[in-house]
Protein backbone atom coordinates (compact mmCIF):
# COMPACT_ATOMS: atom_id res chain seq x y z
CA UNK A 1 0.00 0.00 0.00
CA UNK A 2 2.83 2.39 0.90
CA UNK A 3 4.56 2.16 -2.53
CA UNK A 4 1.26 2.96 -4.27
CA UNK A 5 0.75 5.99 -2.04
CA UNK A 6 4.32 7.13 -2.63
CA UNK A 7 3.92 6.84 -6.40
CA UNK A 8 0.68 8.77 -6.26
CA UNK A 9 2.26 11.49 -4.15
CA UNK A 10 5.24 11.68 -6.51
CA UNK A 11 2.93 11.97 -9.50
CA UNK A 12 1.06 14.86 -7.87
CA UNK A 13 4.30 16.67 -7.03
CA UNK A 14 5.63 16.23 -10.54
CA UNK A 15 2.37 17.45 -12.05
CA UNK A 16 2.47 20.60 -9.92
CA UNK A 17 6.11 21.26 -10.80
CA UNK A 18 5.47 20.80 -14.51
CA UNK A 19 2.27 22.78 -14.61
CA UNK A 20 2.48 26.28 -16.03
CA UNK A 21 -0.29 27.50 -13.76
CA UNK A 22 2.03 29.20 -11.28
CA UNK A 23 1.90 32.83 -12.31
CA UNK A 24 1.91 35.97 -10.22
CA UNK A 25 -1.42 37.73 -9.99
CA UNK A 26 -1.77 40.77 -12.20
CA UNK A 27 -2.76 44.05 -10.62
CA UNK A 28 -4.05 46.68 -13.05
CA UNK A 29 -4.46 50.28 -11.98
CA UNK A 30 -4.94 52.70 -14.88
CA UNK A 31 -5.57 56.45 -14.75
CA UNK A 32 -9.08 57.07 -16.06
CA UNK A 33 -8.19 60.31 -17.86
CA UNK A 34 -6.15 58.69 -20.65
CA UNK A 35 -7.16 59.69 -24.15
CA UNK A 36 -7.87 56.94 -26.65
CA UNK A 37 -4.48 57.14 -28.38
CA UNK A 38 -2.61 57.07 -25.09
CA UNK A 39 -4.69 54.14 -23.91
CA UNK A 40 -3.97 52.21 -27.11
CA UNK A 41 -0.22 52.66 -26.81
CA UNK A 42 -0.21 51.88 -23.10
CA UNK A 43 -2.27 48.69 -23.31
CA UNK A 44 -0.21 47.44 -26.26
CA UNK A 45 3.01 48.02 -24.32
CA UNK A 46 1.65 46.35 -21.18
CA UNK A 47 0.89 43.23 -23.24
CA UNK A 48 4.32 43.07 -24.92
CA UNK A 49 2.76 44.15 -28.19
CA UNK A 50 2.91 47.02 -30.65
CA UNK A 51 0.34 49.27 -32.23
CA UNK A 52 -0.06 48.43 -35.91
CA UNK A 53 -1.80 51.03 -38.08
CA UNK A 54 -3.53 50.70 -41.43
CA UNK A 55 -5.67 47.59 -41.14
CA UNK A 56 -9.09 46.40 -42.30
CA UNK A 57 -11.35 43.92 -40.52
CA UNK A 58 -14.48 42.02 -41.46
CA UNK A 59 -16.51 40.38 -38.68
CA UNK A 60 -17.74 36.90 -39.60
CA UNK A 61 -20.46 35.38 -37.46
CA UNK A 62 -21.27 31.74 -36.72
CA UNK A 63 -20.86 29.10 -39.45
CA UNK A 64 -20.14 31.82 -42.00
CA UNK A 65 -16.55 31.59 -40.83
CA UNK A 66 -16.10 28.25 -42.58
CA UNK A 67 -17.44 29.66 -45.86
CA UNK A 68 -15.12 32.67 -45.66
CA UNK A 69 -12.09 30.54 -44.76
CA UNK A 70 -12.72 28.05 -47.57
CA UNK A 71 -13.19 30.86 -50.10
CA UNK A 72 -9.86 32.43 -49.12
CA UNK A 73 -8.05 29.07 -49.22
CA UNK A 74 -9.32 28.58 -52.76
CA UNK A 75 -7.64 31.87 -53.74
CA UNK A 76 -4.33 31.21 -51.94
CA UNK A 77 -1.21 31.69 -54.07
CA UNK A 78 1.63 30.54 -51.83
CA UNK A 79 0.69 29.20 -48.39
CA UNK A 80 -2.08 28.47 -45.91
CA UNK A 81 -1.29 28.23 -42.20
CA UNK A 82 -3.84 26.96 -39.68
CA UNK A 83 -3.37 26.53 -35.93
CA UNK A 84 -6.34 25.33 -33.90
CA UNK A 85 -7.38 23.41 -30.84
CA UNK A 86 -10.55 21.36 -31.41
CA UNK A 87 -11.01 19.15 -34.47
CA UNK A 88 -13.76 16.52 -34.63
CA UNK A 89 -15.08 14.19 -37.31
CA UNK A 90 -18.09 15.41 -39.27
CA UNK A 91 -19.30 17.55 -42.13
CA UNK A 92 -17.37 20.66 -41.09
CA UNK A 93 -14.18 18.61 -40.86
CA UNK A 94 -14.84 17.10 -44.28
CA UNK A 95 -15.30 20.54 -45.84
CA UNK A 96 -12.10 21.92 -44.31
CA UNK A 97 -10.09 18.83 -45.24
CA UNK A 98 -11.34 18.96 -48.84
CA UNK A 99 -10.42 22.63 -49.08
CA UNK A 100 -6.92 22.18 -47.64
CA UNK A 101 -6.19 19.11 -49.74
CA UNK A 102 -7.31 20.84 -52.93
CA UNK A 103 -4.94 23.73 -52.15
CA UNK A 104 -2.03 21.38 -51.45
CA UNK A 105 -2.62 19.44 -54.69
CA UNK A 106 -2.33 22.61 -56.75
CA UNK A 107 1.04 23.40 -55.20
CA UNK A 108 0.12 25.64 -52.26
CA UNK A 109 2.17 25.14 -49.09
CA UNK A 110 -0.36 24.07 -46.47
CA UNK A 111 0.65 23.75 -42.83
CA UNK A 112 -1.74 22.62 -40.11
CA UNK A 113 -0.98 22.52 -36.38
CA UNK A 114 -3.60 20.86 -34.16
CA UNK A 115 -3.45 20.42 -30.42
CA UNK A 116 -3.19 16.77 -29.39
CA UNK A 117 -5.89 16.97 -26.75
CA UNK A 118 -8.23 18.94 -28.98
CA UNK A 119 -7.83 16.46 -31.82
CA UNK A 120 -7.69 13.24 -29.85
CA UNK A 121 -11.13 11.99 -30.99
CA UNK A 122 -10.49 12.70 -34.66
CA UNK A 123 -10.14 9.67 -36.90
CA UNK A 124 -6.52 9.03 -37.96
CA UNK A 125 -7.86 8.80 -41.51
CA UNK A 126 -8.42 12.58 -41.43
CA UNK A 127 -4.76 13.26 -40.69
CA UNK A 128 -3.71 10.61 -43.24
CA UNK A 129 -5.84 12.25 -45.92
CA UNK A 130 -4.20 15.61 -45.25
CA UNK A 131 -0.69 14.19 -45.36
CA UNK A 132 -1.30 12.16 -48.50
CA UNK A 133 -2.47 15.32 -50.26
CA UNK A 134 0.77 17.07 -49.32
CA UNK A 135 -0.34 19.00 -46.24
CA UNK A 136 2.38 19.40 -43.61
CA UNK A 137 0.28 18.27 -40.64
CA UNK A 138 1.69 18.45 -37.10
CA UNK A 139 0.43 17.79 -33.58
CA UNK A 140 1.16 20.09 -30.64
CA UNK A 141 2.42 18.42 -27.43
CA UNK A 142 1.77 14.78 -28.07
CA UNK A 143 0.98 12.34 -25.27
CA UNK A 144 4.43 10.73 -25.21
CA UNK A 145 7.10 10.52 -22.50
CA UNK A 146 9.49 13.11 -23.89
CA UNK A 147 6.70 15.71 -24.02
CA UNK A 148 5.02 14.74 -20.75
CA UNK A 149 6.45 17.74 -18.94
CA UNK A 150 4.56 20.08 -21.26
CA UNK A 151 1.38 18.04 -21.64
CA UNK A 152 -0.74 20.35 -19.51
CA UNK A 153 0.23 23.26 -21.75
CA UNK A 154 -2.12 23.24 -24.75
CA UNK A 155 -2.31 25.50 -27.77
CA UNK A 156 -5.81 26.90 -27.69
CA UNK A 157 -4.94 29.52 -30.30
CA UNK A 158 -7.15 29.89 -33.37
CA UNK A 159 -5.11 31.38 -36.20
CA UNK A 160 -5.27 31.35 -39.99
CA UNK A 161 -2.71 33.08 -42.21
CA UNK A 162 -3.01 32.99 -46.00
CA UNK A 163 -0.12 34.22 -48.16
CA UNK A 164 1.02 36.41 -45.29
CA UNK A 165 -1.68 38.86 -46.38
CA UNK A 166 -4.96 37.60 -44.92
CA UNK A 167 -5.40 36.54 -41.31
CA UNK A 168 -8.18 35.21 -39.13
CA UNK A 169 -8.62 34.86 -35.41
CA UNK A 170 -11.72 33.11 -34.17
CA UNK A 171 -13.35 31.01 -31.47
CA UNK A 172 -14.59 28.19 -33.69
CA UNK A 173 -13.46 24.60 -33.58
CA UNK A 174 -13.44 22.38 -36.64
CA UNK A 175 -16.56 20.53 -35.55
CA UNK A 176 -20.22 20.21 -36.45
CA UNK A 177 -21.51 21.87 -33.29
CA UNK A 178 -20.47 25.15 -34.92
CA UNK A 179 -22.91 24.45 -37.71
CA UNK A 180 -22.57 21.83 -40.40
CA UNK A 181 -23.06 23.35 -43.82
CA UNK A 182 -24.11 26.99 -43.81
CA UNK A 183 -26.33 27.54 -40.80
CA UNK A 184 -27.27 26.62 -37.25
CA UNK A 185 -24.90 25.61 -34.53
CA UNK A 186 -23.18 27.45 -31.73
CA UNK A 187 -22.83 31.22 -31.59
CA UNK A 188 -19.31 32.27 -32.37
CA UNK A 189 -17.41 35.18 -33.87
CA UNK A 190 -14.37 35.47 -36.13
CA UNK A 191 -12.40 38.42 -37.47
CA UNK A 192 -10.90 38.44 -40.97
CA UNK A 193 -7.93 40.79 -41.01
CA UNK A 194 -5.95 42.49 -43.77
CA UNK A 195 -3.07 44.91 -43.53
CA UNK A 196 0.23 45.00 -41.62
CA UNK A 197 -1.35 43.28 -38.57
CA UNK A 198 -1.22 39.98 -40.49
CA UNK A 199 2.56 39.95 -39.98
CA UNK A 200 1.93 39.66 -36.24
CA UNK A 201 -0.45 36.72 -36.71
CA UNK A 202 2.20 35.02 -38.85
CA UNK A 203 4.73 35.60 -36.09
CA UNK A 204 2.42 34.02 -33.50
CA UNK A 205 1.76 31.00 -35.72
CA UNK A 206 5.49 30.54 -36.20
CA UNK A 207 6.15 30.44 -32.46
CA UNK A 208 4.46 27.06 -32.00
CA UNK A 209 5.37 25.84 -35.48
CA UNK A 210 9.04 26.25 -34.56
CA UNK A 211 8.46 24.47 -31.24
CA UNK A 212 7.08 21.43 -33.06
CA UNK A 213 9.20 21.35 -36.24
CA UNK A 214 12.36 23.19 -35.12
CA UNK A 215 12.22 24.95 -38.47
CA UNK A 216 11.52 28.64 -39.14
CA UNK A 217 9.70 29.90 -42.21
CA UNK A 218 11.73 32.80 -43.57
CA UNK A 219 11.38 34.99 -46.63
CA UNK A 220 9.23 37.56 -48.35
CA UNK A 221 6.61 34.94 -49.18
CA UNK A 222 5.85 34.50 -45.48
CA UNK A 223 6.50 38.07 -44.37
CA UNK A 224 5.65 40.31 -47.33
CA UNK A 225 5.82 44.08 -47.08
CA UNK A 226 2.20 44.95 -46.47
CA UNK A 227 0.67 48.22 -47.56
CA UNK A 228 -2.18 49.69 -45.53
CA UNK A 229 -5.49 47.97 -46.21
CA UNK A 230 -7.60 50.31 -44.09
CA UNK A 231 -7.41 52.82 -41.27
CA UNK A 232 -7.86 50.66 -38.16
CA UNK A 233 -5.11 50.45 -35.49
CA UNK A 234 -4.78 47.04 -33.84
CA UNK A 235 -2.48 45.06 -31.64
CA UNK A 236 -2.05 41.37 -30.88
CA UNK A 237 -1.75 39.95 -27.35
CA UNK A 238 -0.30 36.45 -27.23
CA UNK A 239 2.85 36.23 -25.10
CA UNK A 240 2.80 34.05 -21.98
CA UNK A 241 6.11 34.58 -20.19
CA UNK A 242 6.61 32.47 -17.05
CA UNK A 243 6.23 33.88 -13.56
CA UNK A 244 4.02 36.79 -14.53
CA UNK A 245 0.54 37.38 -15.91
CA UNK A 246 0.08 36.47 -19.56
CA UNK A 247 -0.49 39.12 -22.20
CA UNK A 248 -4.08 38.03 -22.79
CA UNK A 249 -4.90 38.35 -19.09
CA UNK A 250 -3.31 41.79 -18.95
CA UNK A 251 -5.32 42.81 -22.01
CA UNK A 252 -8.62 41.77 -20.44
CA UNK A 253 -7.86 43.40 -17.11
CA UNK A 254 -6.56 46.62 -18.67
CA UNK A 255 -9.70 46.82 -20.80
CA UNK A 256 -11.95 46.51 -17.74
CA UNK A 257 -9.90 49.03 -15.77
CA UNK A 258 -9.96 51.56 -18.63
CA UNK A 259 -13.71 51.48 -19.36
CA UNK A 260 -15.56 54.75 -18.92
CA UNK A 261 -19.12 53.92 -20.00
CA UNK A 262 -19.72 50.26 -20.90
CA UNK A 263 -18.19 46.79 -20.80
CA UNK A 264 -19.75 43.94 -22.79
CA UNK A 265 -18.27 40.45 -22.47
CA UNK A 266 -19.40 37.32 -24.30
CA UNK A 267 -17.42 34.28 -23.27
CA UNK A 268 -18.08 30.55 -22.87
CA UNK A 269 -15.83 29.90 -19.87
CA UNK A 270 -15.93 32.60 -17.21
CA UNK A 271 -14.08 32.00 -13.95
CA UNK A 272 -12.85 35.33 -12.60
CA UNK A 273 -10.40 35.65 -9.75
CA UNK A 274 -10.96 38.08 -6.87
CA UNK A 275 -9.07 40.84 -8.63
CA UNK A 276 -11.25 40.54 -11.73
CA UNK A 277 -14.40 40.66 -9.61
CA UNK A 278 -13.03 43.79 -7.95
CA UNK A 279 -12.24 45.38 -11.32
CA UNK A 280 -15.82 44.78 -12.48
CA UNK A 281 -17.22 46.15 -9.22
CA UNK A 282 -15.03 49.26 -9.44
CA UNK A 283 -16.16 49.78 -13.02
CA UNK A 284 -19.82 49.72 -11.95
CA UNK A 285 -19.03 52.08 -9.08
CA UNK A 286 -17.62 54.67 -11.46
CA UNK A 287 -20.74 54.50 -13.64
CA UNK A 288 -19.78 51.84 -16.18
CA UNK A 289 -22.53 49.52 -17.45
CA UNK A 290 -21.20 45.96 -17.14
CA UNK A 291 -22.97 43.24 -19.16
CA UNK A 292 -21.85 39.61 -19.30
CA UNK A 293 -23.27 36.89 -21.53
CA UNK A 294 -22.34 33.27 -20.81
CA UNK A 295 -23.77 29.83 -21.62
CA UNK A 296 -26.14 27.90 -19.41
CA UNK A 297 -24.96 24.78 -17.64
CA UNK A 298 -27.18 22.87 -20.09
CA UNK A 299 -25.73 24.38 -23.26
CA UNK A 300 -22.10 24.48 -22.12
CA UNK A 301 -19.90 21.63 -23.30
CA UNK A 302 -18.27 21.75 -19.84
CA UNK A 303 -21.07 22.23 -17.27
CA UNK A 304 -18.52 22.13 -14.44
CA UNK A 305 -17.07 25.39 -15.74
CA UNK A 306 -20.47 27.03 -15.81
CA UNK A 307 -21.11 25.90 -12.24
CA UNK A 308 -17.82 27.52 -11.25
CA UNK A 309 -19.10 30.68 -12.97
CA UNK A 310 -22.29 30.55 -10.91
CA UNK A 311 -20.23 30.79 -7.74
CA UNK A 312 -19.13 34.29 -8.79
CA UNK A 313 -22.54 35.53 -9.95
CA UNK A 314 -23.45 36.68 -6.45
CA UNK A 315 -20.62 39.18 -5.92
CA UNK A 316 -21.00 40.49 -9.47
CA UNK A 317 -24.78 40.89 -9.21
CA UNK A 318 -24.45 42.60 -5.84
CA UNK A 319 -21.97 45.01 -7.40
CA UNK A 320 -24.50 45.92 -10.11
CA UNK A 321 -23.35 43.86 -13.10
CA UNK A 322 -25.91 42.44 -15.53
CA UNK A 323 -25.55 38.73 -16.34
CA UNK A 324 -27.27 36.89 -19.17
CA UNK A 325 -27.16 33.20 -20.03
CA UNK A 326 -27.64 32.35 -23.70
CA UNK A 327 -30.27 29.62 -24.07
CA UNK A 328 -30.73 29.12 -27.83
CA UNK A 329 -27.51 27.12 -28.28
CA UNK A 330 -23.96 26.95 -27.05
CA UNK A 331 -22.20 30.31 -27.02
CA UNK A 332 -18.49 30.28 -27.74
CA UNK A 333 -17.25 33.68 -28.90
CA UNK A 334 -14.56 35.45 -26.93
CA UNK A 335 -15.62 39.05 -27.46
CA UNK A 336 -14.99 42.04 -25.21
CA UNK A 337 -16.32 45.49 -26.13
CA UNK A 338 -15.24 48.63 -24.27
CA UNK A 339 -17.22 51.87 -24.51
CA UNK A 340 -18.28 50.84 -28.04
CA UNK A 341 -14.93 52.28 -29.14
CA UNK A 342 -12.68 49.24 -29.17
CA UNK A 343 -12.95 45.49 -28.76
CA UNK A 344 -11.03 42.24 -28.55
CA UNK A 345 -11.61 39.00 -30.45
CA UNK A 346 -9.66 35.75 -30.33
CA UNK A 347 -9.34 32.41 -28.62
CA UNK A 348 -9.02 33.56 -25.00
CA UNK A 349 -11.49 32.40 -22.40
CA UNK A 350 -11.92 34.37 -19.17
CA UNK A 351 -10.55 31.63 -16.93
CA UNK A 352 -7.35 30.47 -15.23
CA UNK A 353 -6.49 27.91 -17.92
CA UNK A 354 -6.43 30.55 -20.65
CA UNK A 355 -4.63 33.06 -18.45
CA UNK A 356 -2.06 30.73 -16.86
CA UNK A 357 -1.63 27.52 -18.82
CA UNK A 358 -2.77 27.53 -22.45
CA UNK A 359 -1.28 29.36 -25.41
CA UNK A 360 -3.86 31.92 -26.55
CA UNK A 361 -4.29 34.89 -28.86
CA UNK A 362 -6.47 38.00 -28.70
CA UNK A 363 -6.56 40.84 -31.21
CA UNK A 364 -7.46 44.30 -29.96
CA UNK A 365 -9.32 46.33 -32.59
CA UNK A 366 -9.53 50.06 -31.95
CA UNK A 367 -12.43 51.05 -34.17
CA UNK A 368 -15.84 52.31 -33.09
CA UNK A 369 -17.63 50.92 -36.16
CA UNK A 370 -16.40 47.39 -35.46
CA UNK A 371 -17.17 47.74 -31.75
CA UNK A 372 -20.68 48.98 -32.54
CA UNK A 373 -21.26 46.06 -34.95
CA UNK A 374 -20.32 43.60 -32.22
CA UNK A 375 -22.48 45.45 -29.68
CA UNK A 376 -25.48 45.17 -32.01
CA UNK A 377 -24.84 41.43 -32.31
CA UNK A 378 -24.82 41.24 -28.51
CA UNK A 379 -28.13 43.07 -28.33
CA UNK A 380 -29.62 40.61 -30.82
CA UNK A 381 -28.33 37.72 -28.69
CA UNK A 382 -30.16 39.11 -25.65
CA UNK A 383 -33.41 37.99 -27.31
CA UNK A 384 -32.18 34.40 -26.96
CA UNK A 385 -30.93 34.80 -23.40
CA UNK A 386 -32.24 34.79 -19.84
CA UNK A 387 -31.17 37.39 -17.30
CA UNK A 388 -30.03 36.25 -13.87
CA UNK A 389 -31.09 38.18 -10.77
CA UNK A 390 -29.58 38.27 -7.32
CA UNK A 391 -32.78 36.71 -5.97
CA UNK A 392 -32.41 33.81 -8.39
CA UNK A 393 -28.82 33.31 -7.32
CA UNK A 394 -29.76 33.36 -3.64
CA UNK A 395 -32.50 30.77 -4.28
CA UNK A 396 -30.19 28.12 -5.75
CA UNK A 397 -30.84 24.69 -4.33
CA UNK A 398 -28.46 23.15 -1.82
CA UNK A 399 -27.23 20.70 -4.47
CA UNK A 400 -26.63 23.56 -6.91
CA UNK A 401 -24.62 25.49 -4.32
CA UNK A 402 -22.50 22.45 -3.48
CA UNK A 403 -21.81 21.80 -7.17
CA UNK A 404 -20.82 25.43 -7.70
CA UNK A 405 -18.43 25.40 -4.72
CA UNK A 406 -16.89 22.07 -5.65
CA UNK A 407 -16.32 23.28 -9.23
CA UNK A 408 -14.46 26.36 -7.99
CA UNK A 409 -12.06 24.18 -6.00
CA UNK A 410 -10.56 22.82 -9.25
CA UNK A 411 -10.87 26.05 -11.26
CA UNK A 412 -7.16 26.32 -12.06
CA UNK A 413 -7.36 23.30 -14.35
CA UNK A 414 -10.78 23.92 -15.92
Amino acid sequence: MLPVFALLLAAIVIFVLWSRSRRLHVEVELPHGLDRAGLLRSVAALTWGRVVEGNAVRIVQDAGFFDAFIADVAEARHHVHLETFLWMNGEVSNRIVESLCAAARRGIEVRVLVDQRGGKTTSPSVWRTLREAGVDFRVYHRARPRELGWYNNRTHRKIVVIDGRIGYTFGHGIADMWGAGRGGGWRDTAARLEGPIVTDLQMVFQENWIKVTRSALIGNEYFPALAPAGTIPMHVAWAAPPETASAVQRLYYAAIASAKREIILQNPYFIPDRHAVRLYAEAVARGVRVCLMLPTSRTSDFPIVQHASHYYYGPLLRAGATIYEYTKSGIHQKVLIVDREWCTIGSTNFDPRSFRINDEISVAIHDSAVAEELARAFEDDIHGAERWTLEQWNERTFAHRVTDRASVMVKRQL
